[in-house]
């Protein structure tokens, strides 16, 4: 049976050393910090007692790591910078500070934003941070099981260049902050083979579970420390911690903003993309009663520069595991159970910025030479459809939408030719042949606010910031 059964089954997990036979022979100990209560036991336990944790005395062997993703809470840093950076500068720990220099690793690389033995302050943000790689794509974080991306582009990645390019010797300690009750995700990460990386995880070896923990440092700070995670994370809500999340949206109601714009563009562009699976960022503010957010919230869209964005969508047919088992190679008559779905291809482009009224107008423009209605939604969201996806695959999608102008035109390559050869015809460009008429929008003038369309003018109530 293995340690994940064990603790499955409420039985004590044996300690992860013991699943190694090779003894920790490494001249460098790296702590990923990611400012959270997990990793922040961990260093606050072992500078009381660096021997005792096989540490040399002066610590000159002990690197505390820092990846910014640049989306913390900001209780998270201040409370990193009230109670850990005094510990780092009494003991003089070599605290490294690193994050993404650009949106492509292969390209820009990583940039090293700290790396000092007397840090002052936590670093915020780094040149590219988790907010810029959602705003450019139109995209959220994905909350399917599995999809950590985003931990993985800007924590994973940028740890194994620094490690890759700093970190001398044939071997190094890695100390992980998984706790008692994460066996099953130590062990996964035991499965990434690195012959230079030797995995530690103090808090399971201690048998630490988060009470424990949490206890650990509320009783050496005498602070609750709070949980680590951005703003603009998808997993509150399947935690089923959805409750302390927005009772933390209230007490740092400039924070969620930023989260709120990058999910009202990513709807826009898709209608089915909201930060939570079964509900809005948007929503949940509103059923909180948090007025400050949504206030800021709506100053924020008042004051960006917006524009009309066309958006198609081609989804591909799949094959199910089960069709390839049973059917091999080809599928000479798919069934019901052989389909589902299969590759998503998007193309975006825009107009040129402009003001969010001037938007509207020529969305209401677009309505009128393709013969729709604008509809709007829940949040406010305004967009005219074209094509609508139908029941079978390949499933096509085509609108336009008014919505701040932050994502930049992007298709994957061979995408008109997919369409092309989807559809049975080429594609009219209806917002951008309507602002190719000089004079058309001067002669208009800015369209009023839409009328609702398929959704309830009850509905689009809600979407109102309510009053002080």
């Amino acid at each position: 049976m293995s340690c994940g059964q064990l603790a499955l089954l409420g039985a004590p997990a044996p300690s992860l050393p013991a699943l190694r036979a090779e003894p920790c022979d490494c001249s460098t100990t790296v702590l990923c910090w990611g400012l959270g209560a997990d990793s922040t036991a961990i260093l606050a336990r072992i500078l009381a007692n660096p021997p005792r944790y096989g540490l040399r005395g002066d610590l000159s062997d002990l690197i505390v790591v820092t990846a910014v993703v640049g989306e913390e809470w900001p209780d998270t840093y201040d409370l990193a910078e009230e109670h850990i950076l005094p510990l780092l500068r009494r003991y003089g720990v070599r605290y490294v500070q690193v994050g993404r220099a650009g949106p492509s690793m292969a390209k820009h690389g990583i940039v090293v934003l700290g790396d000092s033995r007397s840090p002052e302050r936590i670093v915020r943000r780094a040149p590219w941070n988790l907010g810029d790689d959602l705003a450019v794509s139109g995209t959220l974080p994905m909350y399917a099981a599995g999809k950590r991306l985003c931990s993985i582009r800007f924590k994973g990645e940028v740890l194994d260049r620094w490690f890759e390019e700093n970190v001398q010797g044939s071997r190094f300690c890695h100390w992980i902050g998984f706790d008692a009750l994460e066996v099953g995700r130590a062990l996964r990460d035991l499965t990434y083979a690195n012959p230079r990386r030797h995995a530690r995880y103090p808090l399971i070896e201690w048998g630490w579970d988060r009470p424990a923990l949490l206890g650990y440092l509320e009783k050496r700070f005498g602070v609750v420390w709070p949980k680590s995670y951005c703003t603009m994370c998808p997993f509150p809500v399947s935690a089923g911690s959805i409750d302390d999340h927005l009772a933390r949206a209230r007490r740092f109601p400039e924070a969620i903003v930023k989260a709120a714009v990058l999910e009202y563009v990513a709807e826009a562009l898709n209608p089915r993309c909201t930060l939570y699976a079964d509900s809005s960022l948007r929503r949940e503010l509103n059923r909180s009663k948090n007025v400050a957010a949504l206030e800021a919230l709506d100053a924020e869209l008042r004051q960006l520069p917006w524009t009309v964005y066309e958006v198609r969508r081609i989804i591909t047919p799949g094959r199910t595991k089960r069709c390839k088992a049973a059917h091999g190679d080809q599928c000479a008559q798919p069934g019901p159970d052989c389909v589902r779905k299969g590759t998503a291809w998007r193309s975006v482009r825009s107009l040129p910025a402009m003001t969010r009224e001037e938007a509207m107008g020529v969305l209401a423009q677009s309505a009128e030479l393709s013969g729709e209605c604008v509809e709007t939604g829940f949040n406010g969201i305004s967009r005219v459809v074209t094509r609508r996806r139908g029941l079978v695959y390949p499933m096509v999608e085509e609108l336009y939408v008014a919505a701040p102008a932050i994502v930049p035109d992007k298709a994957r390559p061979g995408f008109q030719r997919l369409w092309e050869t989807t559809t049975g015809a080429g594609m009219r460009d209806l917002a951008l042949e309507l602002a190719a008429v000089p004079g058309r929008a001067e002669e208009t003038g800015a369209a009023p606010a839409p009328a609702v369309g398929r959704e309830t003018q009850g509905e689009l109530a809600l979407w109102t910031a309510p009053s002080a």
